[in-house]
Order: structure tokens, then sequence, then C-alpha cells
């Protein structure tokens, strides 16, 4: 009998019966040897290669500069002034007049600016610290993707492979007469439908490496491999919750908003009188000579530095709210996200079990249709049953990660990562 089989698909194979498939495979796409990195190597590659964090860099250095500016004198300058004036002798006389003039800025006005832009620095500091926070959770999310996606590829292939085997033997025993074409049918459409998932699984995956590759800074085809970093689930409580939302950045940018506004109104009110003017020359004419001092004071008659000051005092009352609603939304949102990890780690294992028992009746329907006691559309349907759980179980994980990253997101920390460059996550 393992001839005639043998017999039948060489002969089908020989004369290329356009009723069966065609067995040649395409070369298969293989990536080279991984790229191998530790989790800080991964974390200073993030930064290094991430757009949004080189442009807060150099926001950081322009304040120290814009500070700077802020609190120098404005720009000196010499006043001249040719004259005619009577002559002690009778007459007329030219009398000319030379003074330089000083335009230092008053100390309290230096001083609020001092104050205004180290709170400027600080937020902008801040700013960057969330903004690399959350690009290493983002570059996190997409390579644990990645690895499940990879994982997701494999049982394609596999499957793939065996419903190639399974046809194989299903076209020999067609060309023997010991199956319907029916039957044969079944089994050409399982296979084909597989190829089709097998290439939608790998079209995916390289799109999730080449996006990992562009936050990695890497332009070769080598896969990555994070050591150290993996799909694990998060051991978090809600004391740890709170703890680490009182450290939220978020909260901290807002408040650092607030004082802001705080300076800024403070630097209205005291631009009512922030500099003067003070200078010495001297004047010469034909019959005389002598030094010459002025001085300049601004009278501010105008109400432009007091709107100026209640439009930083509304913004400011304005940012006090926005903190207030936005500590009760972000503690919300990580509860709610925390109690969806909890669901979702469950479901997961629930997907494993399916799996495991799917896996059972595959085996069972496996040996019924080999003895004859299984139809080929129910043995195809358990089997395809089967890769539908183990599907689902990646599908639950790929889940759970976007979940963990929404969390993270909120609470503003990297959570489940722990390289030395990343011990503020505990310390700030």
């Amino acid at each position: 009998m393992r001839f005639c089989l043998f017999l039948a698909l060489l002969v089908g194979y020989i004369w290329g019966d356009s009723e069966f498939i065609d067995f040649e495979i395409e070369n298969e796409v293989y990536l080279s040897e991984p790229q191998v990195m530790n989790i800080d190597e991964f974390t200073q590659r993030v930064e290094k290669n991430s757009i949004n964090l080189a442009k807060s860099r150099a926001m950081a250095q322009s304040l120290v500069y814009e500070g700077k500016a802020q609190k120098a004198w404005n720009t000196s300058y010499i006043d001249a002034d040719i004259a005619p004036v009577k002559s002690p002798s009778g007459g007329t006389q030219i009398e000319s007049t030379i003074i330089l003039m000083l335009t230092p800025r008053l100390p309290w006005v230096t001083h609020t600016l001092r104050q205004s832009y180290q709170n400027k620095i600080l937020r902008q500091e801040k700013s960057y610290e969330l903004t690399k926070r959350l690009a290493l959770i983002s570059a996190k999310r997409l390579y644990l993707d990645y690895l499940v996606l990879k994982e997701q590829h494999q049982i394609y292939t596999n499957r793939y492979h065996n419903a190639r085997d399974q046809l194989k033997i299903s076209q020999a025993q067609y060309n023997a007469g010991r199956i319907s074409k029916s039957q044969y049918l079944f089994f050409k459409s399982d296979f084909l439908d597989t190829k089709y998932a097998l290439k939608t699984s790998h079209v995916e995956m390289i799109s999730a490496l080449s996006a990992l590759k562009v936050v990695l800074g890497i332009t070769d085809d080598s896969d990555i491999m994070v050591n150290d970093l993996a799909f694990t689930y998060l051991d978090f409580d809600e004391n740890a919750l709170e703890s680490t939302l009182a450290q939220n950045l978020y909260l901290e940018i807002v408040a650092l908003d607030v004082k802001d506004y705080q300076y800024s109104a403070q630097v209205a009110s005291r631009s009512r009188f922030d500099s003067f003017e003070i200078g010495g020359g001297f004047t010469k004419s034909e019959t005389s000579e002598g030094v010459q001092f002025s001085l300049q004071i601004p009278i501010p008659l105008t109400t432009k530095y007091g709107n100026q000051r209640a439009m930083y005092l509304a913004l400011q009352s304005g940012s006090i709210r926005e903190g207030e609603i936005l500590k009760d939304s972000l503690s919300v949102n990580a509860k709610s996200y925390l109690e969806q990890l909890f669901y979702k780690k469950e479901a997961i294992a629930l997907a494993k079990d399916n799996e495991n028992n799917k896996r059972e009746l595959s085996e069972i329907a496996k040996i019924g249709y080999e003895a004859g006691k299984t139809s080929a559309f129910e043995y195809l349907s358990v089997k395809n049953d089967h890769l539908s759980a183990m599907i689902a179980t990646t599908q639950a994980k790929r889940d759970y990660i976007n979940t963990l990253a929404m969390l993270e997101e909120t609470l503003s920390s990297v959570l489940n990562l722990q390289p030395a460059s990343l011990a503020y996550n505990k310390d700030n």
C-alpha cells in the first residue's frame, strides 16, 4: 500500500496534473544573526535615535541662553548733541555734548527672572525625562510585540509544514482512489488558507521589526535580541500604584507650569520699573568745557503691565485646576489599566488551557481520521480550532503588552525594566 501511495504521488508529480497543487515553496526570507544588546544599550539607543528627545534636549540648552539674555542689561549707547548756543562775548558758538548712557536692569527684576528661568529649565528637564520614558515605553512595547509576533509566525510556519505534508499525503490517497475529490479539496483549501495566514504573519512580523529598527537606529538586516527583556507579568499592587502616582511626571510638569505663571506675573508687575538709564560725559564749546551727568527714570503711566499680570494669574488659576483634574483622571485610568491587566493575565491562562485541550482533541481527531472513523472535514475543523487556540494565546499576550504600555504611559514610568540607567523609576 505504501508503494502504491508513493507511485501515485510520483506520477502526479511527473505529469504535473493541473488538478493538484504545486508544492514548490518560495524562497523564505531568513534574518541574519541577531544583534544582541543588554537593556542599558537598548535604552541608550532609544535615547540617541529619538527625534523628539533631540529637540527637547536643544530646548533645554536654549532656555539657559534665553535666561541669560533676559537678565542682561539693555544696550548701552552714546548720546551726542551739537547745537548753537549764545557766546558770552556776544553772538553764537557751537556747543557739543557727548554722553555714554548705561541701561542696567534693576536687581529685583533680575532676581525674579533668575527664579523664573530656573523653573523653566527644570520644567524642560522634566519634559525631557517624560519624553525619554515615553519613547522607551514605546520601544519596549514594540520589542515585546515583535517577540510575540515571532512566536505567532513560528506557529503558522509549523502549521504550514503540517498542512503541506498532509496535502501531499491526501493527493497520493486521491490518486490511489482512497479518498474522494471533496476530501482532497478540503486538504487543499486548508493548505492555501494556512499559506495565506503564514504570508500575512510574515509581513506583520517584518513590519514590526522594521519599526523597531527605526527606533533603535539599526540599518542592517539582522534580527534583534535584548537580553533580560521578555514577556512577563507585572507584579504591581495598589500601594505601589499610589506611590508611583505621587511621583507622576505629568503632575510635576503641571505644578511647574503653575510656578512659571506665578513668576511671569511677578516679572510683569516689576517690569513697570525694570531698568533706568544713567550716563556721564562732557560738554565743550569755544569758551567753556565741563562734565555732564544724565539720569532717565521711566514713569509707567500705562495699564499694560497690570493686564499682563492679570493674564498670567488667570493662566495660573487654570493650571491649578488642570492639575486637580489630571490627578483624578490619572488615578482612575491607572487603576482601570491595573485591573485590566489582572483579568488579561487570567485570560491568557484560560487561552493556554484551551490551547492544550484543543491539542489533545487534534491528536484524537488525527487518530480517528487515519483509522477512517473521522471525516476529513471534522479532522480539519478540529486541527484549525487548535491553530486558532494557539493564535488566540499570542493575541492575548499582545493585548496584555498594549495594556501594560498604556499603564506605563499613564504612570509616566517604565515598569518591568530595571537597567542601571533607569534607576530613576525608583529614585525620582
